[in-house]
C-alpha cells in the first residue's frame, strides 16, 4: 500500500474504530484540513510565511485528491492565510481523506440514522494494519523517545492542536505524553519549511477549534 497521507493518519486516529464516526468534529475537521497543508509543503507545492500567508510556490497536481483539492482552493485566492485555508477546506478535506481511505480498503462506508431518523454514513475499519503503523511510530517517538521526522512531527503536532494527543498515545503519562507531543510539533531538528508550517497551522487550529471557528 503506498504511503498515507498526514491527512489520512489524523482520519485513522480521529474515527473510532468500530462505530467508524468521530473525524467531523470541531478541532479534528480542523486538524485534517491542516495536514493536508502540511502535506502540501512537504511535497514543495506550498510554503507558509511569518505572516501567515500561503505561497503556492509549484501548482502541479500531487496526484492526490484531497491534496490537489486544497492545492486548487489555495491557487483560488490571493494572499490566502493559513486560517481561511483552514476555514475554507476543513469539511472538504475531511471527507475527502475519508473517500480516500475507502478506495484504498482500510475503511469501508456503512449508513446509518441518527437518532434513528436523520440518514448518515459511518466508516468502520475493514483493516487495521495501517493504523497499527501510525500508533507504533507515535508510541516509538513520543513514549520511547526516537527521533522524529518530518512527517511524523507534523502529525503529531496536528493530532495535538486538534485535541488528539490522548487518543493517538493512550499509554504513558498524561500530563508526559502531552508535553511531549507539543516538544516534538516545536523540535528545532525539524526542517525549517515544515516547522512553520507546523506552528502557524497549529496556533490557527487552536484559536478557530477554541472560538468556535
Amino acid at each position: 500500500m503506498p504511503e498515507l497521507t498526514i491527512a489520512e493518519e489524523v482520519v485513522l486516529i480521529a474515527l473510532d474504530d468500530e462505530k467508524g464516526a468521530g473525524a467531523s468534529r470541531l478541532g479534528v475537521d480542523y486538524a485534517v484540513a491542516g495536514a493536508c497543508l502540511v502535506d502540501l509543503v512537504l511535497a514543495q507545492r506550498i510554503t507558509v510565511g511569518d505572516d501567515d500567508v500561503i505561497t503556492v510556490v509549484q501548482p502541479t497536481p500531487t496526484g492526490t485528491p484531497h491534496l490537489d483539492r486544497t492545492l486548487e482552493a489555495i491557487t483560488r485566492g490571493k494572499n490566502t492565510k493559513v486560517a481561511k485555508a483552514l476555514r475554507r477546506t476543513r469539511r472538504s478535506a475531511s471527507r475527502a481523506a475519508i473517500a480516500a481511505l475507502v478506495e484504498r480498503g482500510v475503511l469501508h462506508q456503512e449508513r446509518a440514522r441518527v437518532l434513528g431518523v436523520f440518514p448518515t454514513h459511518r466508516y468502520p475499519q475493514r483493516e487495521g494494519a495501517a493504523e497499527a503503523e501510525v500508533r507504533a511510530r507515535l508510541a516509538e517517538t513520543v513514549v520511547k523517545g526516537q527521533p522524529a521526522d518530518d512527517r511524523t512531527a507534523a502529525l503529531i503536532g496536528l493530532l495535538y492542536s486538534g485535541k488528539l494527543w490522548r487518543k493517538a498515545v493512550p499509554e504513558g503519562e498524561r500530563g508526559q505524553v502531552k508535553a511531549q507531543m507539543r516538544e516534538i510539533s516545536e523540535g528545532q531538528n525539524i526542517s525549517p519549511a515544515v516547522r512553520q508550517a507546523i506552528a502557524r497551522t497549529r496556533g490557527a487550529i487552536i484559536a478557530m477549534a477554541s472560538s468556535g471557528g
